[in-house]
């Protein structure tokens, strides 16, 4: 599949003292919707500005469309960027904000007519051409942000957090939005959030990245249901995590030993004997099951700790005899009863629903109880 974007070992350094890219390589194929997720501080932005041409690099090489970028300026480069603020001209109507890059590059008025009115006819603002952005919402002016960077035809559109000034319905509309737009166009879209919703929900391509590291690169379903760290894991989701030691492996299946209990779990597909090793045993709170009444491979005794209904689910908080807590997740409905606190409840999941996680991060020298436990 052809390549819209190769990056290859990028390093950044902010001076001498913050590595921001520690060695990264990723590429995005065209027309995919690519994600890139991780806490604040973790690269996100220094990656995006780079590709856009705006802030140089110490070493590595960026190709896109297999042009290698290097002393390639922006305004050369077949991309758009949209930018965290908007950065929209507030002396400029809409038309004028959407229209600016056309006439930067002279193009002809008709030309620049029909392409504005596309642009403005796909994202729903037809008929706010002679409007101010101080007269818009800041939905609205989310979508003439859009439209500036789309009436270029970028062979690839970077996005960087895009939804976070935006309140939670008007996120939820935005990303039906982003959705739609993208599969219509068929640009290659880069997008940055630190929001899981935001990152599972639109991207075809998930990356995870870590303090300047990609943690992880798959599908959002690979990522959240197969982590390969306890970054990804907890990063992605929530997920209940035990810290224990493999005491036996056997026909892809392992025995882990946790303060809690004994519990099996796959062996991870790309792991070797781990006898031994010290690991973290993982499970989502979606799968585990209250009140196990039928022979579940794994089962714990708990209390119940508290619980939170959130209209469509209600999350029990348990504790264990050990003291380590576990979160459970049950689709809410009109005739459910809460449970009572103090409550003992006999939790249980199948081993398939399980997972083992290794190593902490890709970050070398950290410590696997510090990353399950730690903040």
């Amino acid at each position: 599949m052809t390549k819209a974007v190769e990056v290859k070992d990028l390093v950044k350094w902010y001076g001498k003292e913050t590595l921001a890219l520690n060695s990264i390589s990723f590429d995005v194929d065209a027309g995919d919707f690519f994600v890139i997720m991780g806490p604040s501080g973790c690269g996100k932005s220094t990656t995006m500005k780079i590709l856009a041409g705006l802030l140089d690099y110490d070493s590595g090489e960026i190709f896109m469309n297999g042009q290698n970028m290097r002393n390639v300026p922006a305004y050369k480069r077949d991309i758009s960027m949209m930018l965290e603020n908007y950065a929209l001209f507030p002396h400029m109507n809409v038309y004028d904000n959407v229209s600016f890059g056309l006439r930067m590059l002279g193009k002809q008025q008709d030309e620049i007519e029909k392409s504005v009115q596309r642009v403005l006819r796909l994202v729903g603002m037809e008929g706010f051409e002679k409007r101010s952005p101080l007269e818009l919402s800041g939905g609205q002016r989310q979508r003439v942000a859009v439209c500036r960077s789309l009436v270029l035809d970028p062979s690839v559109l970077l996005l960087d957090e895009p939804l976070s000034h935006v309140d939670y319905r008007l996120m939820r509309k935005l990303i039906e939005d982003f959705k739609v737009l993208h599969e219509e166009v068929g640009n290659t879209f880069v997008l940055t959030t630190h929001y899981q919703e935001q990152g599972l929900s639109m991207a075809e391509t998930l990356m995870i990245m870590n303090t300047g590291v990609v943690e992880q690169i798959g599908t959002p379903e690979e990522v959240y249901w197969s982590p390969k760290t306890v970054f990804a894991a907890r990063f992605v989701g929530d997920i209940n995590l035990l810290s224990g030691e493999v005491e036996s492996q056997r026909k892809g299946e392992c025995t882990v030993k946790t303060d809690a209990g004994v519990f099996r779990a796959p062996v991870p597909r790309d792991g070797g004997d781990l006898t031994g090793a010290k690991v973290a045993y993982g499970i989502r709170p979606e799968r585990l099951v209250l009140d196990a009444t039928r022979k579940y491979e794994n089962v714990v005794d708990s209390e119940l700790d508290g619980f939170y209904f959130f209209g469509n689910l209600i999350e029990y908080v348990l504790k264990t005899s050990d003291g380590n807590s576990l979160k459970v997740t049950e689709p809410a409905d009109a005739t459910i009863k809460m449970r009572a606190v103090g409550k003992s409840i006999k939790v249980g999941w199948r081993t398939q629903d399980a997972v083992v996680l290794e190593k902490p991060s890709v970050i070398k020298g950290l410590d696997i109880d510090e990353v399950i436990y730690g903040t």
